[in-house]
């Protein structure tokens, strides 16, 4: 159920929290008092689109929350899948935040998410029936899922999907497997010689680093080798070397700790040092004995990175690229040569998996022929009893036998008509507000075992009636109330007198400032409230009215 809806600087809405009482919640209000803002704010928490000019005059931002308790299956499957619930929590709280500019932010639990997230979960918690918003109702693919629930054929619908699904994915590998014989000649050709020279190359993806370090040695090789020999000499074989000096240095030191200097660390750096000469002087010797000008060498090293160059134009970027290249063209070589036998086995897997499709649909489509003569029924008779004694409401259920779709072979359609003489047509085309709102509270009389939605709302469901066929509205709105939660705007005092809870919605000038409130009616104060709505004046404290107030408020209760 909606436990409660938090705004904050949303029109005149500057800071209000409404606490929600279960089953049937009335709310009442002189016209233009601001109810419709309270359904709009709501509407923002449940996805639905937002408008910066939505927020409060003179603020930066609008917030608005809705604190949902005792989530469906349907709604904890969907937060799991997003990761937005804990596992024992049975609270939702869904959150919006629109500032001046129109930038929007969205929030589940307290976590960032997208307005289409948010819409989601609106959908699946509350069902809005008002007279100036387009209907769920009247959407193909919710009267279809309405018919489906009623019928107790949601694991039959699920089956077709799972077979449409199957033939869908099978479908695809023939496709991908489809070629001319001269595309096909082509594609191997291409793949044989590609494979050919990439096998003929043996690409190593670390390579090309150890061919690029040997490239300067083989160029500079005679340099290199004279740098070397001279470096060498200077360490070593040249008169007043490095080595001999440090030599020198050693023994002079020695003579010098002979005579008492305290010089032992030094003696030892000195040795260390002439160490590190002699181990240095050795390396270059052995580096330019190593060098030698090998132009052939040096030809083969240019014509490999010229090879890997071009290698890396053509399937690189890079040498793993090209290395992953050749593992593919492998691959689809083998599927080209061997595409005769696989064509013969995706063929079958098609056939097999739409004529399982077709069998599927079948056993839907004869429960939704079923399922619609008896939904058709119960709502007809429904429709007597909420004001429309001359309605005629029909679902239709067409088999299109050449349709494949992921929900079966029918288009479900529900017609309706108002009034004798005038034929039936679809839904969306001949309802106006009221009516439309009549008829989704008698289709919801009798799905309110099958659908699973916990909150509906009624906006002016009341448009157009009155007398002994407000009660009946009252009466079966009070009986939804029992399975669910119903939040209802209405005019009609009948209707107002069979409310679990009743709240007022009023505006409050101050000075140049307008701000609509929300009150909850005491059992005390409701009688005022029941009286206003049969017209009498206000604040009267005896009189006809108030009376019958009084006594349509006992009469309430007691049915």
């Amino acid at each position: 159920m909606l436990a409660e809806v938090a705004v904050k600087n949303f029109s005149l809405l500057d800071d209000l929290r409404w606490e929600i009482g279960r089953g049937l919640v009335a709310l009442t209000g002189e016209t233009g008092a601001g109810k419709s803002l309270l359904l709009d704010a709501l509407g923002l928490a449940l996805g639905r689109r937002a408008d910066s000019g939505q927020v409060r005059r003179g603020t930066e931002r609008l917030g608005v929350s809705a604190r949902f308790e005792g989530l469906g299956p349907r709604v904890k499957a969907l937060l799991r899948e997003g990761g937005l619930r804990d596992e024992d929590d049975e609270v939702l709280l869904l959150r919006r935040e629109i500032d001046a500019s129109g930038k929007s932010k969205a929030f589940v639990n307290d976590r960032p998410v997208s307005v289409s997230t948010l819409a989601r979960l609106g959908e699946l918690l509350v069902y809005a029936h008002g007279q100036n918003e387009q209907q769920v109702l009247l959407r193909p693919a919710e009267q279809r899922r309405l018919l489906d629930g009623f019928g107790a054929m949601n694991g039959a619908a699920a089956d077709v999907e799972e077979a449409f699904n199957q033939w869908r994915e099978a479908q695809g590998q023939r496709e991908a497997l489809t070629l001319s014989d001269q595309e096909r000649a082509q594609r191997l050709d291409l793949y044989r010689f590609q494979k050919k020279e990439l096998d003929a190359a043996r690409v190593r993806p670390d390579e090309e680093g150890e061919w690029e370090g040997l490239l300067p040695q083989l160029k500079n090789a005679d340099r290199l080798k004279a740098l070397a020999r001279d470096a060498q000499a200077f360490l070593q074989s040249q008169e007043l070397s490095a080595t001999e000096l440090v030599g020198k240095s050693q023994r002079v030191v020695a003579a010098l700790i002979e005579g008492g200097a305290p010089l032992s660390e030094t003696a030892d750096l000195l040795n260390t040092a002439s160490v590190a000469l002699e181990e240095g002087a050795q390396r270059l010797e052995t580096f330019s004995s190593g060098l030698e000008s090998d132009p052939a060498r040096l030809e083969e090293v240019l014509a490999r990175l010229d090879l890997l160059g071009k290698l890396k134009r053509k399937y690189g970027p890079t040498l793993a690229d090209v290395a992953a290249y050749l593992d593919r063209v492998t691959v689809e070589l083998d599927r080209l040569e061997n595409l005769e036998s696989q064509f013969r086995d995706v063929e079958y897997r098609v056939a097999e998996a739409e004529q399982r499709w077709v069998q599927r649909a079948g056993v839907l489509s004869e429960g939704r022929q079923r399922a619609a003569k008896k939904l058709s029924a119960s709502v007809q008779k429904e429709l007597k009893e909420v004001g429309l004694p001359h309605a005629r409401f029909l679902v239709e259920v067409e088999t299109v036998p050449d349709q494949r779709a992921s929900f079966g072979a029918d288009q479900v359609r529900f017609v309706f008509s108002a009034n004798p003489g005038v034929p039936v047509s679809a839904l969306s085309n001949t309802a106006s507000g009221g009516e439309l709102s009549r008829v989704m509270l008698a289709i919801e009389s009798v799905l309110a075992r099958a659908d699973d939605v916990p909150v509906l709302i009624f906006d002016e469901i009341d448009s157009g009636v009155g007398g002994s066929v407000g009660g009946v509205l009252g009466q079966k709105l009070a009986a939804l109330g029992r399975g669910r939660q119903v939040l209802c705007v209405t005019h009609l005092a009948t209707i107002a007198a069979c409310a679990d809870a009743h709240f007022i919605v009023e505006k409050e000038v101050e000075g140049d400032r307008t701000r609509v409130l929300v009150r909850s009616l005491s059992e005390a104060d409701r009688p005022l409230e029941i009286a206003r709505l049969f017209g009498s004046a206000p604040g009267a404290e005896v009189g006809v009215g108030l009376r019958h107030a009084r006594e349509l408020l006992a009469a309430s209760r007691a049915k």
